[in-house]
């Protein structure tokens, strides 16, 4: 005879309630790990293994250094640590986070992104812009949504250079017209 949980699952409410709380949570605790080892001590021995790659793959998202991956691995395990969630619903937190930083790495702009679904969402672009750039000037230090870069501004020359590329593709199209 196999061995049966006698706990029963939680309800989809509490599911969902707990993987929004813990995305809210992680990308809080995340952005400001994340900016403190954009600083030229940390970046310098630490971050920058992770930085090796100006342009990402969907692996390099798991390649840091073993410091690093300690540092801003707190910001993914302190929500499920806080709630004590059930098993079903730690793995599926985990898979998603995984498949998060994997897309957000992956270099390419599906159609099916979250980021063409959700408007805080980042993504791929998001996150190669901050691979492109310099160590300490980068921004764009969120894990998963952008709320953290817009509110302390650390996203600006971002959204500089969509507002530009946007332009840009504006004045290629009057031209066709004309």
């Amino acid at each position: 005879m196999g061995m049966r949980s006698t706990l029963p699952l939680p309800s989809w409410n509490i599911v969902l309630t707990q993987i929004i709380f813990y995305f809210i949570l992680e990308d809080f605790v995340f952005y400001w790990g994340h900016r403190i080892l954009h600083t030229k001590w940390l970046y310098k021995h630490v971050h920058s293994v992770h930085h090796e790659y100006a342009t990402p793959f969907g692996l390099t998202s798991e390649y840091a250094h073993p410091a690093e991956i300690l540092f801003l691995g707190f910001a993914t395990i302190i929500g499920p640590a806080v709630t004590g969630p059930h098993l079903v619903t730690l793995w599926l937190w985990m898979t998603l986070r995984v498949l998060e930083t994997v897309e957000a790495h992956c270099g390419y702009h599906f159609p099916w992104s979250p980021s063409n679904f959700f408007p805080l969402y980042g993504g791929s672009d998001f996150h190669d812009y901050h691979h492109r750039l310099l160590y300490t000037k980068s921004g764009n230090y969120s894990s998963t949504f952008t709320y953290m870069d817009w509110i302390f501004g650390t996203d600006i020359g971002y959204r500089k250079l969509k507002a530009l590329k946007r332009a840009t593709v504006e004045d290629n199209i009057e031209q066709k017209k004309h």
